[in-house]
This record gives C-alpha cells, sequence and structure tokens, in this order.
C-alpha cells in the first residue's frame, strides 16, 4: 500500500478550500431562506395585510398551550421553530419577518428579549438544538433506509425529546 505524501498545506490551498465551500453553503442555504422567508411573508400577510390576524397568526395560536409549556407563548415563537424544520438557519429570517424587525429602530434581538423571560430562552434554545432534524436529513434516512417507516419514526422521536426537553428545562429553570 502505498501512503499519501504528508506535508503542510499551503495558505492558498487552505483559502481557496475555504473560499469555494463558503460559497456553495451561501448559495445553498441563502436560496432555502430565501424561499422559506417569501412563503413565510406571504402567510403572514394574509388575508389582511396585519400579521396579528394572518393565516399564520391563527395556526401558530393553535399551538401556543403546547409552547406555553416550555414557556413560550407567543406564537411567533412556535412559527419559528417549526420553520427549521425546513433549514436551521430560517429561525432567524422567519423572527425577523414576524417580529417587524425593518418597521421600528429597535433591534430584533431586544424586540425577542422583551418577549421571553431567560428560562423561556434557554428552553427555547434545548428545543431548537433537538428539534427534527432538516429536510434534508430526513430525506437521507428515507433515502439510505428506502422506506418511510425510519423517517416518521426518526422525526417522532426528535420532536418528542424536544419538546420535553423544552419543558423540564423550563420548569427546572423556574425553579432555581
Amino acid at each position: 500500500m502505498e501512503m499519501p505524501l504528508y506535508h503542510l498545506p499551503n495558505a492558498r490551498t487552505i483559502g481557496l478550500f475555504v473560499l469555494h465551500n463558503t460559497r456553495a453553503f451561501v448559495k445553498k442555504a441563502g436560496t432555502i431562506i430565501v424561499i422559506v422567508s417569501i412563503v413565510v411573508w406571504s402567510l403572514s400577510m394574509l388575508p389582511g395585510g396585519d400579521v396579528e390576524n394572518s393565516v399564520l397568526a391563527e395556526f401558530g395560536r393553535t399551538l401556543e398551550p403546547v409552547g406555553c409549556l416550555m414557556g413560550l407563548c407567543d406564537w411567533r415563537l412556535i412559527v419559528a421553530l417549526l420553520s427549521s424544520f425546513v433549514a436551521k438557519e430560517n429561525t432567524i429570517a422567519v423572527l425577523g419577518i414576524l417580529y417587524g424587525a425593518d418597521e421600528q429602530p429597535v433591534a430584533l434581538p431586544a424586540r425577542v428579549a422583551d418577549s421571553l423571560v431567560p428560562e423561556a430562552a434557554l428552553a427555547f434554545l434545548v428545543v431548537q438544538m433537538l428539534f427534527i432534524p432538516c429536510v434534508a436529513t430526513v430525506a437521507v434516512i428515507k433515502q439510505e433506509t428506502g422506506a418511510w417507516k425510519w423517517p416518521v419514526f426518526s422525526s417522532g422521536l426528535m420532536l418528542f425529546i424536544s419538546l420535553f426537553a423544552g419543558m423540564a428545562v423550563y420548569q427546572v429553570a423556574r425553579l432555581i
């Protein structure tokens, strides 16, 4: 067996590798984020152009009881979590759309922080990290297993784990 040559990589090779991979990621993720943002914006403006009375708001409000168990009693946070199923990066874009980041001079982090107590913010992060893997991961599981049984089981299990962990973190953090 012939071993490859081992040597220190040069800066040009590393730079080209990083540049190529960064461009590929931004192109792929950017496209997905823009498409999901357009869909979310459209749903948040229908039927009358008011976010609080939109189709998306009604959908989010139906899920608020589950979110309240984790301290996430604002429907916008629940919708942002659900949008991360397409790609985790969508959460920030959706929060920007739903909290109207361009309407007032107050920054998006301040608006989100105003709607969350620290315990709920911690629960939000836990749920976000443990939430269902993105659609691409689910598609790969389906492709590798050749059936829908495992992707559905995996997604359901991750959903249960993330919601249970979010509730547990919120409830324990409230006690501390």
